[in-house]
């Protein structure tokens, strides 16, 4: 495996017509700021197709218009949506055909899971229309699952005609080995708006705590931020704060079906005066509430369905100069690294361990902190994990990388669960 650290194909490269197929790319802050930078580079002239609406999560959404974006952005009508009310069974209806037809695109980029329909149907469609294009698929799955009738055959259809794989964590390149793709790979993370989460100014952190009430100054605040569900292990942070001092103070910012019990659980462990449920917050208000923390916790539970599979806050942490302490489920180990603490999954007391170093080594914390602020900066921002799919692109126009190689366009250092 090797990290990629230059660019010395852009000379044997020149204009690339890439198509991004992504549902990602609806959301102005979840996708399009990776489109943007992408279609920023001289030598990239980028498509992006998204579908009109999507049913994810329980919820509609729909795509939101780019501002001023350099790049074509087109809103292609889809069928299917409201099968199995989730987006696996989702598809282009004639967007996508007319689309390959007219672009003739050199790379179709495909940001959507192998064994969903969308992804099975671009790369029939490309193969078909655009046989000399090549294309990339990319996934996040890292716990391998038997997969059910169609979607085995989709997976299996997409992995066999793909010429190149981009994966979220290294995990999820041992799950495509087992699930038979042997071509090249390369790791590519997940990002954060480092120009939006930063650094607190001198005094925000004392003023964003008296005006929510989450803490006193002299405080020591633990902070989760995301879904309030079982699996994202949000008790154990409970358990956890049950056996340290009275000076230490935790809050919830996000919502969901676990909030109730949580309530219970803090007034049954007698810490609710010292426990804030912030609810859910717009994303133009996060860098503030991160920048009000001491250390921010990500204790999720790996399940024989999900693991977790990056973890974007702990990034928007990092980029606060926030360190972050997690489980060792999924790529939590990878994403932290030396920019904070990991303990072993459902271990409450070994939390509580890992935040009373926080709680007694500012320097220590700080020194995370900094750590983690400068893997933000290097690796997580919007410009560089484009960079890296711009070098993706570059490579398998090239051919630079033989079948079952894997690059990774991150350092990471697992941490002993001790």
């Amino acid at each position: 495996m090797r990290l990629l650290m230059s660019l010395p194909l852009r000379q044997r490269v020149k204009m690339m017509k890439i198509l991004l197929v992504s549902h990602t790319c609806m959301s102005q802050t979840m996708g399009q700021p990776k489109a943007r930078y992408l279609a920023e580079f001289s030598d990239i002239d980028l498509t992006v197709l998204v579908p009109d609406t999507m049913l994810a999560y329980g919820k509609w959404v729909t795509a939101e218009e780019p501002v001023d974006a350099p790049f074509r952005y087109v809103v292609g009508k889809t069928r299917w949506r409201n099968v199995m009310k989730q987006w696996y069974l989702q598809h282009y209806a004639d967007t996508l055909s007319s689309l390959l037809a007219e672009l003739q695109p050199d790379v179709v980029d495909i940001w959507e899971e192998p064994w969903g329909l969308t992804c099975a149907q671009a790369v029939m469609l490309t193969r078909r229309l655009v046989p000399s294009a090549k294309i990339i698929v990319e996934t996040e799955q890292n716990i391998y699952k038997r997969l059910p009738q169609p979607f085995l055959t989709f997976q299996n259809y997409t992995l066999k005609r793909s010429d190149f794989c981009v994966a979220r964590n290294s995990e999820a390149v041992e799950v495509l080995r087992r699930k038979g793709y042997k071509g090249p790979c390369a790791v590519v993370p997940n990002a954060a708006d480092i120009d939006m989460f930063r650094p607190a100014e001198s005094g925000e952190k004392a003023a964003v705590r008296a005006s929510r009430e989450w803490a006193a100054e002299e405080d020591f605040l633990i902070g989760y931020v995301g879904r309030l569900v079982p699996e994202k292990g949000v008790a154990d942070i409970l358990a956890a704060l049950a056996k340290l001092p009275e000076n230490a103070k935790l809050v919830f910012v996000g919502s969901g079906p676990s909030r109730h019990d949580l309530e219970l659980a803090a007034e049954a462990l007698q810490v609710s005066h010292r426990v804030t449920f912030a609810g859910s917050m717009p994303l133009p208000e996060l860098p503030s509430a991160m920048n009000a923390l001491d250390v921010l916790v990500l204790p999720s539970h790996t399940t024989p369905r999900w693991k977790e599979q990056f973890g974007r806050v702990l990034i928007e942490a990092g980029a606060c100069a926030v360190p972050s302490i997690g489980s060792d489920s999924g790529a939590i180990p990878d994403v932290i690294a030396d920019g904070g603490l990991i303990f072993p999954e459902g271990d409450a007391t070994a939390l509580a361990q890992r935040i009373e170093v926080m709680m007694n080594n500012p320097e220590r914390r700080a020194e995370y902190g900094r750590v983690a602020h400068q893997r933000a900066q290097q690796y997580f921002g919007w410009n560089n994990v484009a960079g890296s799919m711009r070098d993706v692109y570059m490579r398998v126009l090239t051919g630079d990388m033989k079948p079952g190689e894997v690059a990774h366009h991150y350092h990471t250092q697992e941490q002993p669960c001790v």
